[in-house]
């Protein structure tokens, strides 16, 4: 039975894009403290999402961008009690891209492109056959872009650049509109129009002349709004961010029948970058606090027949705690709910050489409305894996399909786009050296 434990890590790597499980991709696995002394791993992965939607204005979207993935470990075992394990990969990731004409669609010029590394040791000291325990350290960067453009976003950035516009061009003595007054104008509010008319009116020789002033508000914002598409629309830049990364953890194991249950605790990271934000032709410099988040994973694993072993596993993910909140822009870029991801799995050794596994995924779905940066809701995914073993070189390889669930694209608490139908699909490969 030993010798089918790890059969099921098939390379199951991640293929979500910024789903439920929001920005999560690689699972932050600590397998590699398990595995044999003197071992070396190489994984590699390809994600392809397939993720669409359709405006109010009838544009089409193809948001979900292709990215891979990579992991390297090492794992030495120091003496009968203690052995420690390298581990290199790609926590956190984003790739998303509406490719529209941002003056005609409501999303259109939005995107986001995240990406991290992380590189760890964690030592595991055996307190005796069945218990252990585990901890280490990892050095985490993380860099991100994200674009706003779009008339969903034009329609919140404008106004503000509009009024600045509108009050620089009145004439020497007269009064400057307030931002709520300039906003009712827009809106066509009644009261807002004759509050502004009756302001200028005795100023300028009567109603008509005021008439006229007034009327330049919705040139003003005309005005803007080009300016606003002309230039980018919002675009923001995070640099490189490093920062230590604590993880804790405790495993219980019955060796003679392949039985471990693992328990790993990585704690919250804070992290601060420079940050450059530009709208309207103009650049902003600054500075972000953020959070990586706090995270459990719970894995377990037992024989359950003759060279057959039944895999599950658990990962919560507090990605709610994860805001960044640029100077100028003033609210999160982030907005994710909590991710939470079940697995359960079975594998089976035919041989000696060969293995094979099958593991399903589910993520519960959340509210239907969601970040246009992350536009799916839940998922259901199958992953299909097979080991080949040959003297000291283990060569595995995996593929998944995974349905994405259905959401709406919201600015503002408001639905800007509708994503159905969507799906992605992923495959990698792992060799494993022993020596």
């Amino acid at each position: 039975m030993k010798h089918i434990a790890s059969a099921s890590a098939a390379l199951l790597l991640s293929t979500t894009l910024v789903s439920a499980a929001g920005l999560d991709r690689s699972g932050q696995s600590v397998d590699a403290i398990f595995a044999a002394d003197n071992t070396i791993s190489l994984s590699f992965g390809a994600v392809n999402p397939d993720v669409g939607g359709e405006d109010d204005l009838g544009n089409d979207y193809d948001v979900g961008e292709s990215y891979t993935q990579f992991k390297f470990t090492y794992t030495q075992q120091i003496n009968d009690q203690f052995g420690v394990a390298l581990v290199l990969d790609q926590p956190y990731g984003a790739n998303i891209d509406y490719n529209n004409d941002p003056s005609t669609s409501t999303l259109g010029g939005t995107g986001a492109d995240l990406s991290s590394e992380s590189l760890g040791i964690i030592g595991k000291f055996q307190l005796n056959e069945r218990f252990s325990v585990f901890g280490g350290i990892k050095a985490e960067r993380v860099r991100a872009t994200v674009d706003l453009n779009g008339q969903s976003y034009a329609r919140g950035f404008t106004p503000t650049a509009a009024l600045t516009g509108f009050n620089a061009g009145l004439p020497a003595g007269l009064p400057q509109l307030d931002q709520d007054t300039f906003n009712g104008i827009l809106q066509q509010d009644p009261q807002a129009i004759a509050a502004a008319i009756g302001q200028y009116a005795p100023l300028v020789g009567g109603v008509a002349n005021a008439s006229a002033i007034v009327s330049g508000v919705g040139t003003a914002f005309d005005t803007a709004t080009a300016s606003f598409f002309d230039n980018g629309g919002y675009e923001f830049e995070m640099e490189d961010s490093t920062r230590p990364v604590f993880l804790i953890g405790a495993a219980y194991e019955i060796p003679d029948i392949a039985l471990r249950f693992a328990a790993t605790y990585h704690f919250e990271t804070e992290h601060s970058a420079d940050t450059k934000e530009r709208v309207f032709g103009q650049e902003i410099s600054g500075d972000v606090e953020y959070v990586t988040p706090q995270s459990l994973n719970l894995d377990f694993q037992t024989g359950i027949a003759a060279n057959t072993l039944l895999t599950a596993s658990y990962r919560w993910t507090e990605f709610s705690a994860v805001d960044v909140v640029p100077d100028f822009l003033g609210s999160d870029l982030v907005n994710l709910d909590d991710g939470r991801r079940y697995t359960l799995g079975v594998a089976h050794r035919f041989n000696d050489n060969f293995a094979a596994s099958a593991t399903f995924l589910y993520e519960p779905e959340g509210d239907d409305l969601v970040s246009p940066l992350g536009p799916t809701n839940g998922l259901r995914g199958l992953t299909l894996g097979g080991r080949y073993t040959t003297d000291n070189l283990t060569l595995s390889g995996g593929v998944n399909y995974s349905i994405l669930g259905d959401a709406k694209a919201e600015v503002g608490g408001v639905s800007q786009a509708e994503f159905e139908d969507n799906s992605s699909f992923g495959w990698g490969f792992q060799a494993e050296f022993t020596f």
